[in-house]
């Protein structure tokens, strides 16, 4: 217990040591602070192998993340999401259920598992890693399932970091607002930590638009793992593990906005619950660089990358002709 204690210290540590590092990087170039949070942290792959590192590395791009997203309630209103309009959350909402229904009979023409192509149009279209696993504790057991999860965690995980990296130069070059640029961001990334990344190194109120663009995806997960689990019906895998089908990090996210909506929470504390999300974000950016590892991708197959590209280009396009021709 103590020793597992120390593991997470340790890595947490290093995690804050390399964000900090980013903060100064940022302020004397023109590196955005995400951006040179997951570079320094890609750099430093071999810390989420390291055993004295791993299990803080590990717990601070997943626990530490959601406190951070959780936290970024504090300066969210509920008028935010209704701003969004019908329309848009209404895209949202069809786009995340077209892309799985794409992902599974795009897996069909080109003849991948049919394991495989819903694992990864769930975590594409949903919430990357996370999504994989709560769809895959919802599936029936076999041979494959474990080793099919695990390409769609690394292979969407790997994809939705280039994008984290990619989008925001597209928007810029493209010429996208703040609103326009979180709709993108918050629709067409994969994970939520990247969706973070990706929106805050545009401006901070892209990357409040991009999650709760985000969010509204994260939570399809419900309704969508119900109607598999009653597909597959209760033979599917029983694991001590299964992921939560609410998230507690948006339950947080909802309070503390209704809080906040409610002019309930004390300017000093939103102050401090706002600093206190800047950080943890860029550590849990700082943990999914050390947590990507290009040559695991290399080794998937052409079929899962072939997959995840195709998805990731028709989420992509969805959004970018949405912004273009309609917002």
């Amino acid at each position: 217990m103590l020793k597992n204690f120390s593991n997470n210290i340790l890595g947490i540590l290093i995690c804050l040591i390399v964000a900090v590092t980013a903060i100064f990087i940022s302020l004397y170039s023109p590196v955005p602070v995400m951006l040179a949070c997951l570079l320094m942290g890609m750099a430093l792959n071999f810390m989420s192998k390291a055993s004295l590192t791993k299990d803080g590395v590990q717990y601070t791009s997943r626990s530490i993340l959601r406190i951070g997203v959780a936290l970024i309630g504090a300066r969210i209103m509920i008028s935010d999401f209704t701003a969004l309009g019908a329309p848009i959350i209404t895209l949202v909402i069809l786009t995340t259920i077209a892309i799985i229904i794409f992902g599974v009979l795009l897996a069909r023409v080109i003849g991948a598992d049919k394991e495989q192509g819903l694992l990864i149009a769930g975590a594409t279209a949903i919430c990357g890693g996370s999504a994989a696993l709560a769809i895959a504790a919802s599936m029936p057991n076999s041979k494959d399932l474990e080793k099919n999860t695990l390409i769609a965690v690394i292979g969407v995980t790997a994809i939705g970091t280039i994008a984290m990296i990619l989008y925001p130069l597209i928007i810029a070059i493209l010429g996208f607002n703040d609103y326009e640029a979180g709709i993108l961001i918050g629709g067409a990334i994969h994970d939520v930590a990247q969706v973070v990344g990706a929106g805050y190194s545009v401006s901070t109120d892209a990357g409040d638009n991009a999650v709760i663009i985000k969010l509204i995806r994260v939570s399809m997960l419900v309704p969508i793992v119900f109607v598999l689990t009653f597909m597959f019906g209760r033979s599917g895998k029983q694991s001590e593990e299964k992921p939560p089908l609410v998230p507690l990090f948006i339950v947080g996210f909802i309070i503390l906005a209704a809080l906040n909506s409610f002019h309930l929470i004390p300017a000093e504390i939103t102050g401090i619950l706002k600093n206190a999300s800047k950080y943890m974000l860029m550590m849990a950016i700082v943990a999914v660089g050390m947590k990507t590892s290009f040559k695991e991708v290399m080794s998937l197959g052409w079929k899962p990358v072939a997959l995840i590209v195709i998805n990731t280009a028709i989420i992509f396009g969805i959004y970018l002709i949405v912004i273009t021709l309609v917002v």
